[in-house]
């Protein structure tokens, strides 16, 4: 299957949504409870998905994104949600002036826009899976979103970022739901929710 770059900015724009809906029907007793992201609770978590998105409008508009930090910390937890919303409307603003061939200079690297797209949509579809495991709601990614990121995630997760940025791939569980199996390919699982 080929992914062309306006299926694939398609697919982030959708899984931003997806996550702004999560984070809006999260509730404020679930901020301290445990991820499958390791070592993140919910709040933490919501707080990863900000800086990530603010990498991804950093990446756009091509300024550097080495000052955000792993986990955004400062915004009150009454406004998560609604920084994310607000947030996702930026970068959706910034990629649409994009073209697949564009170059620009991801947090990991130089690449094509596609490329980058392809990096921002599969983290940010994972952690959207963990959110919604974590606080009871659908973990289904809509519109196929996961299921594409599965054709291409092997190949924009380099073994270098394995027990830095990501775990081992879980072994042993083809069955699930391709969110899940995304997930689970970037070593990320249930039974740490605990």
């Amino acid at each position: 299957m080929i992914v062309t770059f306006t299926q694939q900015r398609q697919d982030y724009f959708d899984a931003l949504a997806w996550v702004s809906e999560l984070m809006a029907a999260t509730r404020t007793g679930q901020l301290d409870a445990r991820t499958p992201c390791k070592d993140f609770t919910v709040r933490h978590l919501m707080g990863h998905l900000l800086g990530t998105a603010q990498r991804g409008l950093g990446t756009a508009q091509r300024v550097s994104t080495k000052g955000i930090p792993h986990v955004v910390t400062e915004v009150p937890d009454d406004e998560l949600a609604m920084t994310y919303a607000a947030l996702a409307t930026s970068v959706r603003r910034a990629w649409s002036q994009l073209v697949t061939d564009d170059q620009v200079n991801a947090p990991w690297g130089p690449c094509s826009a596609l490329e980058a797209a392809r990096g921002f949509t599969v983290e940010t579809v994972t952690h959207g899976w963990d959110l919604a495991v974590a606080t009871g709601q659908p973990h289904d990614a809509p519109a196929g979103i996961a299921d594409r990121c599965l054709t291409y995630a092997a190949s924009v997760i380099p073994d270098r970022l394995r027990g830095v940025m990501y775990d081992a791939p879980v072994a042993g569980t083809g069955n699930g739901s391709a969110t899940e199996r995304l997930a689970h390919l970037l070593g990320h699982q249930r039974d740490r929710n605990g």
